[in-house]
């Protein structure tokens, strides 16, 4: 058995390229495609025998990015000479390339030769030299034009010239003045360029000069205006800011300041009225008015009210506090001693409203100290916030003055910046005008060419060849299209209108050397030859003939998964096209499946299964249907498990009868209850009609349909008889297909296919299943 990886992948029919058969048939019509190949030289050689000579002369021009600069290199050029970035540079050169070969370069080269004026070079014929006139410059120049070619030698600043005519010394001579036409008019544009930007210059510099001036006398006339000596504003805005920063820490302190103090003011002004209204009028204790009023209770109240830090920091509030508490011990005592109206309780209440009075006094002597200090504070906070003001309008006032300070400057900085540039270049463009530098010239003069370049013999015969040889192959291909067989999967599905089963492979008798093209047997052994082709699903289970008929077994299932098909009958358009091999094939998988198949031969005017079972029973399907034999003895095992064979038996006079009697369906219902699946190899339907009469009796019709074989109408007409006489066409099986080019094993190239290590892997074919 041959491993499957090593065999190419091989695309299948449907996806292009051109079949080995195809090139065969090609080979067919070789004498198409020769005669067209030798019309074609000998046309093509008589085209080249009347072909002028053209010679060739050829001139290298060098570009120089970086010229001999006499000024330094900070002198730039006016004109670009190709150097900066890659775009740049490319731009340039391909600028230059097409200038070469421009109309103004090639009217130059015509003026200069007279070339308007020559017959030779305009190519006018001797018959009509006579009636010449001479033609215009343009027309001349495109006629140079024509002739010239400029190319760029890679990777180097080298562009070459070539002018082709039918004088050799004509050639040289137009080449070498091109060239020289085209420097000259380089170092004239160049000149150009520098006369123009020079004049513009010149012309800019009185406007500029007088810009500088005006903006040099606004700049002197602010500093006149607003006192201003140096040109730095940062000692200036440094004073200042320094003064608004004291300021506003002064400002700072004294709203703090004022804010406590107003609390202290507002506490003393709670605290002088609670006193004074707990303290007693003047002279009244002990007077008439207040007899029988105790004093003392509201003195101590008033006593306890002096708790603000500057009543208790007061050395004469105290003094008189203490004096009035001693006071009150002895109006106390006295008022024990003496009763209610002895001189010395008089005394003593006397002291006690001098001491209330010098209390009340002093509190309020406090009181004024605190808010005249408020008030204080209250003025020195305004003055301070009024400098303050002052000193940020001068701040605001020193940038204002330092913007319009900086644009002045910055003007005149930039008019002057300006001025001395364009004065610089105008300097540099009337020194670089006279140097009269180029940046390029010519490195190889144009040499007297001694051959022809034209016309080429040797290649316009190779082409003369290669296009009769396409000519004739596409002749040859329109004749190989002309056969209208079915090839392909597509043939069946868009063709024939069916649906497509799978491919079964082309099996010949060819040996074992061949047969790694059909993916069964083993190639590196010459012995044991296999013993039947027609069998090789079951003898070679793991081959791409058995997988592949697998595929096909798997298709049919699918086609019908809920009701699956009993009895199915193989047929064909025309004999030869290997409906039996495919009957086998399909049979054999079908009972590799597990179930139990019945093969039946119902080709009752050429049958072959039984030669495929090497079996010559003298009874079968005939002899049954005439009542000769019962089915029991009629069936026979084969030795392929599970798969039962019904041969044809004697063949018969009248098949179509037989097959349509009321018997053939009686032991079609047999067939059915004994069997799980009924396989039917019938005749070929364009033949005869037996397979018409048996087609409306099964459950399904497979049509094999050959390839390369089988006539697209054929098959077309084979498919309509069968779905208008009542019979299910489930699908069509390609058969004998080439595996070296319309083989669907490019699908199955991912996978090992190699024989189990127990399976027979020695064949030989011997047996060719076409029938």
């Amino acid at each position: 058995m041959i491993d499957s990886r090593t065999l190419p992948a091989t695309p299948a029919p449907e996806t292009g390229g051109l079949p080995v058969e195809q090139l065969r048939a090609l080979w067919k019509h070789r004498w198409i495609i020769l005669s067209v190949v030798a019309v074609a030289l000998c046309l093509d050689a008589l085209w080249v025998l009347r072909q002028p000579k053209i010679y060739a002369a050829m001139v290298t021009v060098q570009f120089e990015p970086n010229p001999p600069r006499p000024l330094g290199r900070q002198v730039e050029e006016v004109e670009n000479s190709g150097v900066g970035s890659y775009w740049n540079i490319r731009e340039y050169y391909e600028t230059q390339y097409r200038v070469a070969r421009s109309r103004a370069v090639a009217e130059g080269v015509v003026r200069q030769l007279g070339l308007q004026h020559d017959p030779d070079f305009l190519s006018v014929p001797p018959q009509r030299r006579a009636r010449f006139r001479s033609v215009t410059l343009s027309d001349a120049a495109n006629v140079l034009i024509s002739r010239t070619r400029v190319d760029p030698v890679k990777e180097s600043r080298l562009m070459t010239i070539t002018v082709e005519d039918q004088s050799p010394r004509r050639a040289q001579l137009l080449a070498n003045t091109l060239a020289e036409v085209y420097i000259r008019r380089n170092l004239d544009h160049r000149l150009s360029a520098t006369r123009d930007a020079v004049r513009w210059l010149s012309n800019q510099l009185d406007e500029l000069r007088d810009n500088l001036t005006r903006s040099e006398g606004a700049l002197q006339e602010f500093r006149r205006e607003h006192n201003i000596i140096s040109d730095s504003f940062t000692d200036q805005r440094n004073i200042v800011g320094n003064r608004i920063e004291k300021l506003s820490d002064s400002l700072t302190e004294l709203q703090t300041r004022r804010i406590a103090l107003a609390a202290r003011v507002n506490e003393l002004q709670r605290a002088s009225e609670a006193i004074r209204a707990a303290l007693p009028p003047p002279n009244a204790v002990g007077s008439e008015s207040s007899r029988g009023v105790d004093w003392q209770p509201r003195l101590s109240a008033a006593m306890s009210q002096l708790t603000a830090p500057e009543f208790i920091q007061s050395p004469v509030l105290g003094t008189l506090r203490t004096q009035l508490e001693a006071v009150l011990r002895e109006e106390a005592a006295l008022s024990v001693r003496y009763g209610g109206n002895s001189i010395e309780l008089q005394s003593a209440r006397a002291r006690t409203n001098e001491l209330v009075e010098a209390l009340r006094g002093e509190v309020h002597n406090i009181r004024g100290s605190a808010e005249a200090e408020l008030r204080s504070l209250s003025r020195a906070e305004g003055g301070v916030r009024s400098e303050l003001y002052g000193a940020e309008q001068r701040a605001v006032q020193l940038n204002e003055q330092h913007v319009l300070y900086t644009r002045l400057s910055r003007e005149r900085d930039n008019h002057a910046k300006i001025y001395g540039i364009v004065l610089e270049r105008t300097t540099e463009g009337n020194l670089m005008r006279d140097l009269q530098v180029n940046n390029m010239t010519v490195l190889d003069t144009a040499l007297l060419p001694l051959a022809p370049i034209k016309p080429k013999v040797a290649t316009s015969l190779l082409v003369g060849g290669v296009v009769g040889l396409l000519l004739g192959l596409l002749s040859a291909f329109l004749a190989v299209q002309a056969d209208r067989t079915v090839r392909s999967r597509d043939d069946i599905e868009e063709v024939l209108g069916a649906t497509f089963l799978g491919y079964l492979p082309h099996v010949s008798n060819r040996g074992l050397k061949n047969q790694y093209r059909y993916q069964y047997g083993n190639p590196t052994n010459t012995e044991a030859p296999v013993e039947n082709v027609d069998l090789v699903v079951h003898s070679h289970p793991t081959s791409m003939v058995a997988e592949l008929a697998r595929s096909i077994r798997t298709n049919l299932l699918f086609s019908s998964p809920d009701t699956p098909f009993q009895t199915l009958m193989v047929t064909s358009a025309s004999p030869q096209e290997g409906k039996t091999f495919t009957a086998v094939s399909l049979a054999t998988t079908l009972a590799q499946s597990g179930k139990r198949v019945v093969l039946v031969d119902c080709d009752l005017r050429r049958p072959r299964i039984h030669k495929v079972f090497r079996v010559r029973p003298p009874i079968g399907l005939t002899s049954v249907l005439i009542g000769e034999a019962t089915l029991d003895e009629a069936v026979l095992e084969t030795e392929v498990p599970n798969l039962f064979l019904l041969p044809c038996g004697p063949v018969p006079p009248n098949p179509a009868e037989l097959l349509h009697s009321q018997k053939a369906s009686d032991v079609m219902a047999l067939l059915r209850e004994k069997f799980d699946r009924v396989v039917f190899d019938s005749s070929p339907v364009a033949a005869v009609t037996d397979a018409l009469v048996l087609g409306p009796q099964v459950d399904g019709v497979v049509l094999v349909v050959r390839t390369k074989k089988t006539r697209r109408d054929q098959g077309q007409m084979v498919i309509r008889q069968l779905r208008t006489l009542g019979s299910r066409l489930v699908g069509c099986v390609l058969n004998a297909v080439d595996l070296r080019d319309d083989s669907p094993s490019y699908y199955y190239s991912r996978y090992n296919y190699a024989p189990h290590p127990n399976e027979p892997t020695t064949s030989s074919p011997t047996t060719s299943p076409t029938a």
